[in-house]
């Protein structure tokens, strides 16, 4: 594999990887040089039995080697994380995170939130973008298999899932921000249906009875819950309705929509309707700023002509001429769990997974 460094970026094959670096470098061994346990056992006069003993907080070890390997520790820079993955066999001390494209606010977010948590726990990471691409996402999948990173976390997903979970074998792997309904992988996500029904449930009791649905998704369906991000939105939205007894119009509902320009364009479309919705929920703020910019254009007035409500509350939701209604993603809280949950499956003795689900907030603005 050819390599090239430049100011942190890792260029690879042609293909992009953010190598956001960040050595421990030992105190007493120079700056070529990672401490290791033995350099611990070597600084303190104890065995690296003892060492070991000390940082896994093993009983009937004396005060006194306690005192000793903390301050043999401290004067080498070396951690307990540093320890548990050379005693696991995992030396790479990088986490891989696949994200389909940084250029998108969320998923800058999202990454951000990853990074800095990593970076406490003293692992660097290996950022790839795959745009959305199988092979793009199967090549991130690779830097687990070639032991660059000790364990992936996936922000998308992007191929079929068993072959991702295959990848378990080489390194572990934590999903953030997708899901699915497999409890062999720890998964960290936000409650989507629930999100989803109150923002529709929202618009109803506003007086809104013709309300559009638009998805960055390529294909409208519903799937028992909790098997997909796209079906849980779509379902709480369907299910708010029906449970008011108002039914979708096919015409108002827009799958692949996933930018600005695409929010024009949907917009420009539903205009030119006969029968046009009176709301409509974008998929994201930033296809709901294109909406709210068409209707400027066209003299429409939002929400009394109509309302129009955004997803995430990225920071254009707030700053546009209209600002949006939107249903706020904990990004932040995605992140960190995700990275925490890594660095637990890297570092505990035990095996088991975890389902960690987070609240979406209603935030109300202008828009709707």
């Amino acid at each position: 594999m050819v390599t090239l460094s430049i100011f942190g970026l890792t260029i690879c094959n042609g293909r992009y990887i953010l190598y956001l670096q960040k050595e421990i470098r030992g105190k007493e061994l120079g700056d070529d040089k990672l401490a290791t346990i033995s350099d611990v056992a070597r600084l303190s006069g104890l065995s690296v039995s003892t060492v070991s003993r000390v940082i896994n907080n093993k009983p009937h070890v004396s005060e006194d080697k306690k005192r000793r390997v903390q301050e043999a520790m401290d004067a080498l820079g070396y951690s307990p994380l540093q320890a548990a993955r050379q005693m696991r066999g995992s030396g790479s001390g990088n986490i891989a995170v696949a994200v389909p494209t940084i250029m998108n606010n969320f998923f800058a977010c999202l990454v951000d939130s990853i990074e800095r948590t990593c970076r406490t726990y003293n692992y660097r990471t290996l950022i790839t973008q795959t745009y959305g691409a199988k092979d793009r996402e199967e090549e991130a999948m690779e830097l687990v298999r070639m032991h660059h990173a000790d364990g992936i976390i996936l922000c998308a997903i992007e191929n079929d899932w068993k072959k991702l979970k295959n990848y378990g074998q080489y390194g572990k792997v934590v999903a953030c921000n997708e899901y699915n309904d497999d409890r062999d992988v720890s998964m960290i996500y936000g409650k989507q249906y629930e999100g989803f029904y109150e923002a529709s449930e929202y618009l109803i009791q506003k007086g809104h009875r013709k309300i559009a649905y638009c998805t960055g998704s390529h294909a409208l369906s519903i799937q028992p819950q909790g098997i997909n991000i796209d079906s849980d939105r779509y379902r709480g939205y369907v299910e708010a309705m029906s449970n008011n007894q108002l039914v979708a119009n096919p015409n108002w509902l827009f799958s692949g929509i996933g930018t600005l320009e695409d929010g024009r364009k949907v917009m420009h479309q539903i205009l030119e309707l006969k029968d046009r919705p009176d709301a409509v929920i974008a998929g994201s703020d930033e296809v709901a700023a294109g909406m709210v910019m068409e209707t400027l254009a066209c003299g429409v007035h939002v929400p009394k002509d109509i309302a129009i409500m955004g997803v995430d509350d990225q920071p254009i939701a707030s700053l546009i001429q209209v600002p949006l209604t939107t249903i706020r993603q904990p990004i932040r809280e995605e992140g960190e769990y995700a990275a925490k949950e890594m660095v637990r499956q890297l570092t505990a003795e035990a095996e088991e997974t975890v389902r960690k689900e987070l609240e979406l907030e209603l935030v109300i603005r202008q828009s709707a």
